[in-house]
């Protein structure tokens, strides 16, 4: 009697995997006759015409351009600094020594003399000049190049070739600090030179220690004598960002002051110094930032100063020597809120120009060697492969054309 039920129980079992397998093969519809499985998919892609570069990526730092520690010049005791994150700019104080302003001035030559004396040539004379006339002071005419000047008080520092003496030394000129060209030799045993003016020099004439007097008293030089005083002005490209202070007040003021820098940012790289060769200034970079946004750098420099690798305690590393690489960001704004982190940067390495290219997905290793792809709807193609970059394989081969369909894995 218990027998029935059990084989009543099974039977219904049956019937219903029976009816779910006539439900599932009712949803497929009419379109497949019965007992053909349907055809299996695959993946094609288009064998395109492109540029391929590679890439190599090393880590690199945001920071303000040119660091460097700057030393001071004026003997005496250190009385101010600024405060680290300031600018200072053309005709600003750099620091005091002694409680007595130093200016910095924008040149290319430094100041390398005390300027007293009317008719001094040179051109830290026209450093001079030409600062005071960018800060509106009326500096009066200059003798134009090519104007003979007879400078007295000892020999020309160009011993006997007048003609191309560029600077001379302390002493007062004739005629008003200038003679027209032609004019005869100055008398011999007056200790007086003659030289004449080039596109690099000024002249230190009344009128400009005129100036020099009106700007000194301007920055409360005391006294404002029009002599300009070697220490007094400091002379660099352009302005500077200040950094952290390496000198207290009452140190003294010929030692290492400061870190300064440009105001712009920048990205810094240390690369192998093997790689050096394949990088030049105008080259184009990708930078990712440390929110992973990607932007565009240039490379502004590549240092041939080759450098011994440090770890972070400043001991020789296990790597090979390295050179700096210094890159400008295209968008300046992308790192304007970042005042030091570590980002990664692509340098773009070999790049083949108008190949023909698929994903890397496409090829297929033969079994004589070698490398393949099978054509969409078509038969298996030997290819030469070339340039691997960003997922995609340069191939060339027989009926491989741009637009041709081949069968790929992605």
């Amino acid at each position: 009697m218990r027998t029935k039920p059990l084989i009543i129980t099974i039977t219904c079992g049956v019937l219903a995997l029976g009816g779910v397998a006539y439900a599932v093969h009712a949803s497929a519809g009419d379109d497949s006759p019965a007992g053909q499985p349907a055809a299996a998919r695959v993946a094609t892609a288009e064998v395109v015409r492109t540029d391929l570069s590679d890439y190599w990526a090393e880590s690199g730092t945001v920071g303000y351009r040119k660091q460097r520690t700057l030393r001071g010049v004026a003997p005496g005791v250190l009385t101010w600094l600024p405060q680290p994150g300031s600018t200072i700019a053309r005709g600003d104080i750099m620091y005091r020594s002694g409680d007595r302003p130093v200016i910095l001035f924008y040149g290319s030559s430094p100041m390398f003399r005390d300027i007293d004396v009317v008719g001094m040539v040179g051109r830290d004379v026209k450093v001079l000049a030409d600062n005071l006339r960018a800060l509106g002071y009326r500096i009066g005419s200059q003798p134009a190049p090519g104007t003979r000047v007879t400078v007295q008080g000892g020999p020309p520092p160009a011993a006997n070739n007048p003609a191309t003496n560029d600077q001379g030394t302390n002493g007062e000129a004739t005629n008003g600090g200038a003679n027209k060209p032609g004019s005869p030799p100055a008398t011999a045993g007056t200790g007086a030179y003659q030289t004449v003016v080039t596109s690099q020099d000024a002249v230190f004439t009344r009128s400009l220690k005129d100036a020099v007097k009106r700007w000194q008293t301007a920055k409360g030089v005391r006294p404002a004598t029009g002599t300009v005083t070697l220490g007094d002005i400091l002379v660099l490209p352009g302005a500077v960002r200040v950094g952290t202070a390496s000198a207290q007040l009452g140190d003294d003021a010929t030692g290492n002051l400061m870190a300064i820098s440009d105001q712009a940012k920048a990205v810094t790289v240390e690369i192998d110094a093997s790689r050096a060769d394949d990088l030049r200034a105008g080259q184009k970079v990708q930078i990712s930032l440390p929110d992973s946004s990607p932007t565009s750098g240039t490379v502004t420099s590549v240092s041939s100063n080759v450098q011994a690798a440090q770890t972070d305690d400043g001991n020789p590393g296990a790597e090979g020597p390295k050179v700096q690489v210094v890159i400008a960001v295209d968008d300046a704004s992308a790192i304007q809120n970042i005042s030091s982190a570590t980002v990664e940067v692509r340098f773009t390495g070999t790049t083949e120009h108008d190949v023909l290219a698929v994903p890397v997905g496409a090829l297929l290793a033969l079994s004589g060697g070698g490398y393949g792809v099978q054509i969409s709807d078509g038969a298996l193609t030997a290819v030469k492969v070339g340039l691997f970059a960003d997922g995609m394989v340069q191939i060339s081969g027989t009926g491989i054309t741009a637009g041709t369909k081949v069968v790929t894995t992605s």
